[in-house]
C-alpha cells in the first residue's frame, strides 16, 4: 500500500464519525432545550400546583374515610377545635352568667 492511500484510507471512516457527530450534537440540543423547558418558572409552578392538586385530593379522601369510619370521634374532635377558636367569646359568655348570679 502506497503513503498515499495509507493517507486517504480512513476518510470514508472519518465522513462517518462526523455524520455521528453531528447526530449527537444535535441530540444534546434536543435535551439542552428540553430541560431548559423543565425548568422555567412558569412549568415549575404548574408542576408544584398538579402536585398540591393530587395531594390534597388524598388528602381530602382520607379523611373522608376517617369521617365515616369514626364520626363520633371525629365530632368529637370537631367540637374540641370549635371550643378552642371560639374559647374568648365562651369565656365572657361563662363569666357574665356568673357574675349575674
Amino acid at each position: 500500500m502506497t503513503a498515499r492511500r495509507r493517507l486517504f484510507a480512513g476518510i470514508d471512516k472519518l465522513d462517518e464519525a462526523e455524520q455521528q457527530v453531528a447526530v449527537a450534537r444535535a441530540e444534546l440540543l434536543g435535551t439542552v432545550e428540553t430541560i431548559q423547558a423543565r425548568l422555567a418558572p412558569s412549568h415549575l409552578l404548574e408542576d408544584a400546583i398538579d402536585g398540591i392538586k393530587t395531594r390534597s385530593g388524598i388528602l381530602a379522601e382520607s379523611a373522608g374515610q376517617v369521617v365515616r369510619d369514626r364520626p363520633v370521634a371525629t365530632a368529637a374532635g370537631a367540637a374540641g377545635v370549635a371550643l378552642l377558636l371560639a374559647r374568648k367569646p365562651v369565656a365572657r359568655i361563662v363569666r357574665r352568667l356568673f357574675s349575674r348570679s
